[in-house]
């Protein structure tokens, strides 16, 4: 599951879309889009009033203004959303699609600090993994790790090789280009990413 945000005011976020990909599914992924929800910390989640889209809008020119090309793919994403033929970034819509299939429903993210924050707004109260990719040594051999959120426990980690980089956590196209060996493999032609900072790209890079 990945979303992609904004920050509106100081505690709030706008929810612009998201992603999720249920694990019986290989490649299909469904992108969650409508209109844009406003987030609050304290407070109920509601979809975004016109007047607010128009201010998400300047505040995305403003915070994005050195860098264009992500502006442009934020403003582009949010006018996707309010043209969505079919309104699927809500919790109801989340929440159904987690609990098809009858079975064990367990949330699995990567770096996913602000997933986490955004589930919790939304209400969506499942089990939750987290990965990232951590130096634990400080030899820059970088371990795979699956914490469990409930406890803050890591549960299984692999060592997944060297990357030569001063901190200690690898982002996720990092860690991506690190492990996977999809490009000599038959599934080739199902891997291929749409854009940085869409989240159906980090879908497919964490799964």
């Amino acid at each position: 599951m990945d979303f992609e945000f904004t920050n509106i005011h100081r505690t709030s976020k706008v929810l612009i879309s998201g992603a999720i990909s249920n694990s019986l599914d290989r490649f299909k992924i469904r992108k969650l889009e409508g209109r844009p929800l406003y987030l609050p910390e304290n407070g109920e989640v509601r979809p975004m009033k016109d007047r607010e889209v128009l201010v998400a809008q300047k505040a995305l020119a403003r915070i994005f203004k050195a860098k264009p090309e992500l502006r442009d793919l934020c403003l582009d994403q949010l006018n996707q959303s309010l043209r969505a033929p079919v309104n699927s970034l809500n919790a109801t819509y989340i929440k159904n699609y987690i609990l098809r299939d009858n079975k064990i429903n367990v949330i699995v993210v990567f770096g996913g600090s602000s997933d986490r924050e955004i589930l919790k707004r939304l209400g969506i109260n499942f089990p939750l993994l987290d990965m990232r990719c951590y130096d634990k040594n400080l030899n820059r051999q970088f371990y795979l790790q699956l914490e469990d959120v409930s406890n803050k426990r890591i549960i299984f980690e692999i060592e997944v090789g060297y990357y030569d980089k001063s901190g200690r956590i690898l982002n996720l196209t990092e860690s991506h280009n690190l492990i996977c060996k999809k490009k000599h493999s038959r599934y080739a032609n199902k891997h291929k990413i749409t854009y940085a900072h869409d989240p159906r790209t980090d879908v497919i890079y964490t799964k």
